[in-house]
Formats: C-alpha cells, sequence, structure tokens
C-alpha cells in the first residue's frame, strides 16, 4: 500500500527516505537523487547500471559490497546482515 505523504523523489538508490533525514529537513541538502553526482555514490551508481530504481530490487541485495564498503549506504549494517540470513534461509 503506498503512503500518499511519501515524495518518491525523495527516496534515496539505497531506500533511505531523505525526508526524514535532519539535514534534509534544515535545508542543508536536496536529497539523494538531486543531490548525488555520477560516481560520488556507489549505491547511485550501482542502481542506475543495473537499471534499477532502489537498491532493495537487486537479487543480490543486501551485496557484500553494502556490508564492505565505507560509505555505500545509510542502512544498518546489522539489518543488512539480518536481511542477509533471511535470503539465505527462505
Amino acid at each position: 500500500m503506498a503512503r500518499s505523504d511519501v515524495e518518491p523523489d525523495l527516496i534515496g538508490f539505497c531506500g533511505f527516505y531523505c525526508g526524514s533525514c535532519p539535514t534534509y529537513r534544515a535545508g542543508e541538502c536536496p536529497g539523494c537523487r538531486l543531490g548525488h553526482r555520477e560516481g560520488d555514490c556507489f549505491t547511485n551508481t550501482c542502481v542506475q547500471t543495473r537499471g534499477l530504481r532502489f537498491c532493495g530490487e537487486c537479487p543480490d541485495f543486501p551485496c557484500p559490497d553494502l556490508l564492505t564498503r565505507e560509505k555505500a549506504t545509510v542502512l544498518d549494517r546489522s539489518w543488512l546482515l539480518w536481511k542477509r540470513r533471511k535470503r539465505g534461509s527462505g
């Protein structure tokens, strides 16, 4: 079920909702989709190269890069590990 108060353009490529970020709300960031240029965000580049809207659409999610690359995502590492275990068990 889609929520009408969530702006799709504020969902970053990693899946984080920029509208919940204090930096965005303070007007110090335009949001991930508008604020990143090619090459300055691993997840942005990866998602666009694969033709996806979000990282979570990838069949490899969460990939080893998200777990090992510094600043590849703002998603919580322990949640990503949990998600990886769930993917492997199902």
